[in-house]
């Protein structure tokens, strides 16, 4: 059995200076990551 991550990054303040839009951000690209394949790292505005 193996374990695998898929992780998505938002930047403050570069991609948002609000806590919540921070996090909606970091969500966005980690749903991104998860499309991509397993053990993937997408910094949000990559795309």
């Amino acid at each position: 059995m193996s374990v695998g991550a898929s992780i998505g990054v938002a930047l403050y303040p570069e991609n948002a200076e609000e806590a919540d839009a921070l996090i909606v951000m970091a969500d966005q690209a980690m749903y991104r990551a998860k499309r991509q394949g397993k053990s993937c790292t997408v910094f949000f505005g990559e795309w």
